[in-house]
């Protein structure tokens, strides 16, 4: 979304296998279990079972954090959940899904306060760093060693080792694809309809025939969704360019994925950039996108559910398409616009932290630990109850339960991507059961960042950073969402973001960058 250190680039080049308003937690447990069985990242799909933790005098209250849609069966699949954890850990757990548009503002309000939670999903365009830097997640390394035995035994270590803030890690990263691409996703039967052709489309200049034809025939549909996704960004194109924001999104500075300069560059002043504003902005004034789409904070694939949407940008893999068909409920296409890439971002992309605020942090990594290891448990958060939210058509592979829709199962929180290990997760009927195999030969593609295993130290430069992100939110959802003139706002954007520090943000950025990628040569 080269020069890296010795041991990174060994692990790298290797590589075959490779996201909530806060509540109280009770206090500690001191039981543990026993690690399952080794097994390497290719083979999780197979279950592997934690055996049973000695009883305590009481059950202890995990807490899970995450963006995404409420489920109307939350309730239901806690306590089939609570059922097996009890048995497991002596533990219960407690599910919230916060909507994306919320997310932000309620965590940081929950960070602020103080608040107690357990475990948390952050990511490196979630401000991850910069929480990081405040001191509201954990440093998880001992913790780890003493409970994470599965996670590091099945998890690639490029995800551990890409994700780490000054040698530490404050997530732990969803088992899933390493490489990313950005793109977008469109109704199939639009482009059946109307015999669009996808092969013609090289980069988001290519998208305007295919917008113009929706805006033209199907006047009850919007071509693009854009929404306001917080820290400054939206889903439109700006926030989708082959940046390396080397470890945070939502901090100013970045370098090319693709290429081998290491200068670190404000991305408003590059060309890059304003030729992304004024392309979105022709399409807004088109009408090709949503009106509000500045202000909005529905999750495009939401607003997708309701069939009046053509297009929005997302991060894309293989088979992201049919993934996202089980949630919107209908057939999706995919187009990829960049090139597949590893940066410290992709290996931080979705990942789950612990709270500082955490009462008992052994035992919310042994669920974090169960997620990444235990197929029973990991397909209970993800999808469900057997026979209420899904069907098995065989050991592998789930279908919607007769009569049932993807809208109205009552659990179909469609956040695999974010909790544990995706190498664990059932396949609906639509997707290739050779999804996992696409996923390594799809990392092995990836373009490796010249600043890969780097991620930026918010600490020295976190009063300018709070600054200027105030400024992005004024300027930047704006601007990505083409809702003004690019060429009357990036230089008023730029001025401000100069006086609240921008330049100092950068060069700490580069004196950092500079400092690690010497001692890689070493």
């Amino acid at each position: 979304m080269k020069r890296v250190n010795k041991t990174m680039l060994t692990t790298l080049s290797g590589m075959m296998a490779v996201s909530m308003v806060l509540a109280g937690c009770a206090k500690s447990t001191t039981s543990e279990t026993t690690p399952a069985p080794a097994s390497t990242a290719a083979a999780t799909t197979a279950a592997t079972a934690t055996p049973e933790a000695k009883p305590s005098a009481k059950t202890e209250l995990v807490t899970l954090y995450y963006p995404g849609a409420e489920q109307k069966d939350v309730k239901s699949v806690e306590e089939e959940a609570n059922k097996y954890l009890k048995d497991k850990l002596n533990a219960t757990i407690k599910i919230n899904a916060i909507d994306f548009g919320q997310w932000n503002d309620k965590l940081n309000l929950m960070i602020a306060s103080g608040e107690e939670a357990d475990i948390i999903f952050t990511a490196a365009w979630q401000n991850y760093t910069v929480n990081v830097a405040k001191g509201a997640f954990l440093p998880l390394n001992d913790l780890l060693a003493k409970n994470g035995q599965d996670i590091v035994k099945n998890l690639d270590p490029a995800f551990l080792e890409g994700s780490k803030v000054n040698g530490k890690n404050y997530g732990i990263p969803t088992n899933k694809e390493l490489a990313a691409t950005r793109g977008v996703l469109l109704r199939k039967d639009l482009v059946d309809k109307y015999k669009m052709d996808l092969t013609s489309v090289k980069t988001w200049k290519d998208l305007e025939p295919l917008l113009k034809t929706v805006k033209e025939k199907e006047p009850g549909i919007t071509p693009w969704f854009i929404a306001n996704q917080g820290n400054g960004g939206s889903s439109g194109i700006l926030d989708n360019l082959d940046w390396d924001y080397l470890g945070d999104a939502s901090v100013p500075g970045v370098i090319s994925k693709t290429g081998k300069d290491t200068k670190v560059l404000n991305a408003l002043e590059t060309p890059e950039y304003k030729e992304a504003a004024k392309l979105i902005r022709a399409y807004y004034k088109a009408g090709y996108i949503n009106k509000d789409a500045a202000t909005t904070t529905v999750f495009p694939k939401d607003q997708a559910k309701a069939g009046k949407v053509f297009m929005w940008t997302d991060g894309l893999k293989p088979g992201k398409d049919a993934e996202t068909e089980g949630y919107v409920g209908f057939k999706l296409t995919q187009l990829d616009l960049t090139v597949p890439t590893i940066s410290t971002g992709d290996a931080s992309g979705a990942m789950l932290a612990i709270s500082k605020t955490s009462k008992h942090p052994d035992l919310a990594m042994k669920v974090i630990n169960l997620l990444h290891s235990d197929k029973t448990f990991n397909n209970l958060v993800n999808f469900g109850i057997e026979g209420k939210h899904y069907v098995k058509k065989s050991e592998t592979i789930i279908d919607l339960p007769a009569g049932k829709t993807a809208q109205d199962t009552g659990y179909n929180p469609g956040a695999q991507w974010e909790l544990g290990n995706q190498f664990l997760n059932y396949l609906w009927t639509n997707e290739d059961p050779n999804k996992w195999q696409k996923f390594k030969d799809f990392n092995a593609k990836g373009v490796k960042s010249p600043a890969l295993g780097f991620a930026f130290n918010s600490e020295p430069v976190k009063n300018e950073i709070a600054a200027c992100a105030n400024i992005a939110n004024q300027y930047g959802p704006a601007l990505s969402a083409g809702t003004v003139d690019p060429d009357e706002v990036i230089p008023k954007f730029l001025e401000k973001l100069k006086a609240a520090g921008v330049d100092k943000i950068i060069a700490e950025k580069q004196k950092q960058l500079d400092a690690f990628l010497a001692a890689a040569k070493k």
